[in-house]
């Protein structure tokens, strides 16, 4: 009986290690470039109100646009909250999505909350203001970013959506402000 307390802490101990290394390992994944925009955004966050995302940072560091990039520093992000108060009161959704990818989410979400029909693929290219190609881009996204489900049963584009945002508060996460200054300097309000 003495030993189970001891090995109940040892076994503990060695999880927080293993959390611990991990969580190192996930600053270590991050090569330069997606370290730069890391770095721009944490400097930018606050400033004139700026809720900058990772799209405009890296269109401001010069690091070419790619979903996979973006993904990258998206989870990075996700997982690193303590970065910047920003990412704690806005939550990561707000700063890794494209301004597009939002008014995705919001059309879905909307009309799961709402108890609608979902949206179609080509309704979805009107709301937005998109090709086709874009919207199923931006609905794979969603999915990798855990907030939209690949649901055959969910009609319309064929996604449902992960409980949790549909209790979301309502649009907070996926309201933005591009804003360009004349310097050249864009970043999102919200």
């Amino acid at each position: 009986m003495k030993n189970k307390p001891r090995l109940l802490l040892t076994v503990i101990a060695l999880l927080l290690m293993v959390n611990g290394a991990s969580a190192a390992n996930d600053q270590a994944q991050l090569n330069a470039q997606e370290q730069k925009v890391i770095d721009y955004l944490v400097k930018d966050w606050g400033e004139d109100y700026s809720v900058t995302s990772v799209d405009i940072a890296m269109n401001a560091v010069k690091v070419a646009p790619s979903d996979e990039t973006r993904f990258r520093i998206g989870n990075y992000i996700k997982v690193h909250p303590e970065l910047h108060e920003v990412i704690r009161r806005w939550g990561w959704v707000t700063l890794v999505l494209t301004p597009d990818e939002k008014l995705i989410a919001r059309a879905v979400i909307n009309a799961e909350r709402e108890a609608k029909p979902a949206p179609s693929v080509s309704e979805l290219t009107i709301a937005v203001g998109v090709k086709e190609p874009e919207v199923m881009r931006g609905l794979a996204m969603l999915e990798r970013y855990e907030i939209l489900k690949k649901d055959d049963k969910a009609g319309g584009v064929g996604y449902a959506v992960i409980p949790r945002y549909i209790k979301w508060q309502p649009r907070l996460d996926f309201v933005f402000h591009k804003i360009s200054l004349d310097r050249g300097r864009q970043f999102n309000v919200n």
